[in-house]
């Protein structure tokens, strides 16, 4: 069976930017905010990412690296690590399966320290990751996965670990749920299939379905592994750029017509087209499916849901 997952980011309500975030994270007007996003994915997603509403990177490093809160440099205590939003979805009691998304250990140590890896602090920075997992999946009902972000890997050619900083980073992640790895290129996949606590690879494969022709299914299939395809377009600039250039609009300015163009573009049958491709060409292997990436750059939470909701009945789920 296929899972339907999100990959986490979703946009602000109108009137809300980030600063507002980070200066009302422990307010009930935020845990409210949250709340009601997540539940909007909830309506028609299997298995909703919490609402990753802040920035990737900061919302780890900055508990990481406070001194305050370290047992060691980069090594965050176990009681410090704490994802905010999964654990307003814990206070909900909310019943089913969440998906939980952190940043990974060579994203986080690529931006705060650039190419040069010190194994050392690569090996803290990935613990710290494990401690803010193992406390999200002992925090709620129900784990559907866990995902690793590491958007770096494949697309930035400075980043260069070698196979066994591979091994080092993903050691900690002996979890018993999913552990899926989001590669914004599947150019490393190869180097990690021999690293066994990885047990799912992410790849973006709507806007260019010819990442998949790197991807061996035997190759998978031999390792152990499963698949996460991505069947629907987050690249909203651009979905809005073809409709605007098509019609001579600015849908930017106008929701509605933001809409118009994702129910367009970005419509059930082709969606599902892609689906049914990803499945007759990995079959078994495809454990997981949804939108390519995250949706905070989309204009707003309606157009974020259009995709959702397109998603979901290209899967016969609505």
């Amino acid at each position: 069976m296929v899972i339907f997952d999100d990959i986490g980011s979703f946009p602000l309500p109108e009137g809300v930017d980030r600063k507002w975030v980070e200066e009302n994270l422990v307010t009930p007007e935020y845990e409210e905010m949250v709340r009601k996003a997540f539940l909007m994915k909830a309506s028609v997603v299997e298995c909703p990412n919490y609402p990753q509403f802040r920035d990737m990177v900061g919302q780890f490093m900055e508990l990481i690296r406070n001194p305050e809160m370290q047992d060691d440099a980069y090594l965050i205590s176990e009681k410090y690590a704490v994802i905010k939003e999964v654990e307003v979805i814990a206070k909900m009691g909310y019943p089913d399966p969440v998906r939980v998304c952190v940043t990974g250990p060579f994203e986080l140590y690529y931006r705060e320290f650039g190419p040069v890896i010190y194994d050392d602090i690569l090996e803290n920075l990935s613990k710290s990751v494990e401690r803010f997992i193992r406390n999200a999946v002992e925090m709620l009902d129900d784990v559907c996965s866990v995902s690793l972000d590491e958007p770096s890997l494949g697309l930035n050619p400075e980043l260069q670990p070698t196979e066994e900083q591979m091994q080092l980073a993903y050691e900690p992640f002996k979890i018993d749920v999913d552990v899926q790895i989001h590669l914004h290129s599947p150019l490393y996949y190869r180097s990690m299939l021999n690293v066994e606590n990885i047990d799912v690879f992410g790849v973006e494969a709507a806007k260019d379905a010819r990442v998949l022709d790197i991807i061996d299914r035997e190759e998978v299939e031999s390792a152990g592994k499963k698949l996460r395809i991505g069947i629907a377009r987050t690249d909203i600039d651009s979905i809005l750029g073809e409709f605007n250039q098509r019609y001579g609009v600015n849908a930017w300015k106008d929701e509605n017509l933001a809409l118009k163009a994702i129910d367009e573009i970005e419509n059930v049958n082709v969606i599902r087209e892609r689906f049914e491709k990803a499945e007759e060409k990995f079959g078994e292997l495809l454990a997981y499916t949804g939108p390519d990436c995250g949706l905070f750059s989309f204009p707003s939470q309606r157009c974020a849901m259009k995709l959702l909701e397109n998603t979901a009945k290209a899967l016969g789920l609505e």
